[in-house]
């Protein structure tokens, strides 16, 4: 997300969240990011939801990334 110069709003202008899940062998976690920035390109999105998916625990080995695919 580097090379904006818009300023960041006050409130979040994009709210990731993940509750936790209802289990008893559940941890009891919330993970919460808040993108403050607008007018993010679509690669600056995807990442920030590859890194919200890293957080929640998803792992990704060295070679998968999210990313838009092309259909014809």
């Amino acid at each position: 997300m580097m090379g904006y110069t818009n300023k960041a709003t006050k409130e979040p202008y994009m709210q990731l969240i993940c509750n936790p899940y209802e289990h008893e062998s559940s941890v009891n976690t919330r993970v919460t990011i808040d993108v403050m920035q607008k007018d993010l390109s679509r690669d600056d999105v995807i990442q920030v939801l590859e890194g919200f998916m890293k957080a929640m625990g998803y792992n990704f080995s060295a070679k998968e990334c999210l990313g838009i695919e092309v259909h014809d």
